[in-house]
């Protein structure tokens, strides 16, 4: 196909603008010399630097390439600037954000807007010389390792906040009054590592203590401040609870205790396990910054699901014994 007259003129322009991003040819001595020459060779349209002027030279390699192997336009166009930007620089006259702006307007005229040329790290490069960037670099990088900083020691100073409520605790003469400040520390905690916590709710006449969500799967929540492990019972309602929702919903069952032996094999025997259990151990580890609540929940999950423990000692996570 043949160029229109728009495009024709465009590509004219284009040739002006690119004429001293490199020289037309060199010696072929030279050992390593970049020109319109090599560049063409390089990009498999060497046939189409033709002699004559530079100028003409420059627009017959755009439009014949546009015209004729219009799958090469854009890397020819590039490896124009790349090597132009080398070229300019050792003549102290560096390719300016002004040049690149007139291309890619030029370009647009011809159908193509090339995302390396838009790039907006590359427009901030052509702004400022090396030197200013790396310092600019170097300044971030300080600057967002403070901010980094800053966040992990407000986590640690929530953390501690959270730990020392649930101990606390301890001293709680109501149980059930416990249980209720337990709900909400466990809320806290799910929270402040981006969980989104539920808080306590009732559906078809069954309380749910609260859920959270983990790599976008929910998770119901049963919290017991109990002085005593659990019994196989209490597992079975919250096995009902987990059942009765979605088959995608899984639960975590925490107990200041534990559960009972009986209630360990019973539990998920002849049964598929759809829930794993936290106790006070596990907890005041989280909450001492021991290992991260995500890190934890997540290798309880990958356990469930492997070999089907619903618990499993703390000493046996990745920090611990059970190496993967």
């Amino acid at each position: 196909m043949s160029l229109s007259l728009r495009e024709s003129q465009a590509i004219n322009d284009m040739a002006e603008l690119l004429y001293d991003f490199l020289p037309g040819s060199g010696n072929p001595s030279w050992k390593g010399h970049v020109s319109y020459k090599t560049v063409a060779e390089k990009i498999g349209v060497g046939d189409f630097w033709q002699p004559g002027s530079k100028l003409q030279m420059i627009a017959n390699l755009l439009e014949n390439t546009l015209d004729r192997r219009r799958h090469l336009f854009e890397r020819l166009v590039l490896e124009i600037v790349r090597s132009g930007i080398t070229y300019r620089k050792k003549r102290n006259k560096p390719i300016k954000l002004d040049d690149i702006d007139k291309l890619n307007g030029l370009l647009v005229e011809v159908g193509f807007k090339f995302p390396d040329l838009w790039d907006p790290d590359f427009h901030a490069s052509l702004r400022i010389d090396g030197y200013e960037r790396a310092k600019q670099h170097v300044e971030n990088a300080i600057q967002q390792e403070k901010i980094k900083e800053t966040v992990v020691s407000s986590r640690l100073n929530q953390l501690e906040s959270i730990k020392q409520e649930f101990f606390t605790l301890h001293s709680e003469q109501t149980p059930q009054k416990a249980g209720i400040k337990f709900e909400k520390i466990l809320n806290k905690l799910f929270a402040l590592d981006g969980l989104a916590p539920r808080e306590p709710f009732r559906v078809t006449g069954e309380q749910i203590d609260g859920s959270f969500e983990l790599d976008h799967e929910t998770y119901l929540v049963e919290a017991k401040w109990e002085k005593d492990p659990i019994p196989e019972s209490t597992l079975l309602v919250f096995r009902g609870k987990i059942e009765g929702k979605s088959a995608y919903t899984r639960g975590v069952f925490i107990s200041l205790y534990g559960l009972s032996d009986p209630a360990k094999k019973a539990i998920t025997f002849g049964k598929q396990p759809i829930f794993f259990a936290i106790d006070g151990y596990d907890l005041t580890n989280i909450l001492s910054n021991e290992i991260g609540l995500v890190d934890f929940l997540r290798q309880r999950r990958r356990i469930l699901a492997e070999e089907g423990l619903i618990v499993v000692p703390y000493s046996e996570l990745c920090k611990g014994s059970r190496r993967r």
